[in-house]
């Protein structure tokens, strides 16, 4: 029953994904939710990847509505509805958490990368991710949630380590990429890059834009 929550929730995000003219490297699944892995730029736009990342709980909201109906017409027995919706409802709070790399972790990265530079919403991110790690105790039994714990706190401490080459990434998207952005910003240091936005910054009094710098 999880396992087929699990490749439901993650069709939704490869269907989404190729709707969108997305590349999907792989999907990964795991025995507590999966992982589709995108094979864009940095650069991606964001409202594209929020939409990819919301139709996965989504689609998964869809299928239990499903199964409600053909519960509803004698379809599904009571106990197969009763599973069904304790593993969906468990999986949908667990990978909303804001922990990357969740859905949750990942929507939240998203949504200050609107607001915030590229940098600053990365770590602020971290940080949120941190303080609510220890809630996947509150989710399922201890020897479990330790399992769960240490997978999560690895792929953070990960993140962590590649926090400081993903805004050079960037940068170098931007010189070798030919992107057109409607809107560009002054910026006075380097971290101050945005997503999805072109920048100019002054340098001894000469203005350079993102491919200069």
């Amino acid at each position: 029953m999880c396992i087929i929550s699990i490749i439901i929730h993650e069709l939704g995000h490869f269907i989404t994904a190729s709707l969108l003219n997305l590349n999907v490297k792989n999907i990964d699944i795991f025995m507590f939710g999966g992982v589709t892995v995108l094979n864009e730029d940095l650069n991606l736009n964001i409202k594209k990847e929020i939409i990819t990342l919301l139709m996965g709980p989504l689609t998964q909201v869809m299928f239990l509505l499903l199964v409600y109906v053909l519960f509803k017409n004698g379809l599904v027995t009571n106990t197969v509805f009763i599973i069904l919706r304790k593993v969906n409802i468990f999986l949908l709070t667990f990978n909303l958490l804001p922990i990357l790399p969740l859905d949750g972790g990942k929507l939240l990265n998203n949504i200050l990368d609107l607001i915030l530079p590229f940098d600053a919403s990365h770590k602020i991110t971290l940080v949120v991710s941190f303080i609510f790690l220890p809630c996947i105790f509150l989710f399922m039994n201890k020897l479990f949630s330790i399992f769960i714990f240490v997978f999560l706190l690895v792929k953070l401490i990960e993140e962590v380590k590649v926090h400081k080459y993903r805004l050079r990434k960037l940068l170098f998207e931007y010189k070798y990429k030919n992107y057109k952005f409607k809107k560009r910003i002054l910026i006075n240091k380097i971290n101050e890059v945005k997503r999805n936005v072109g920048f100019y910054i002054y340098k001894d009094n000469i203005k350079l834009t993102e491919r200069d710098i």
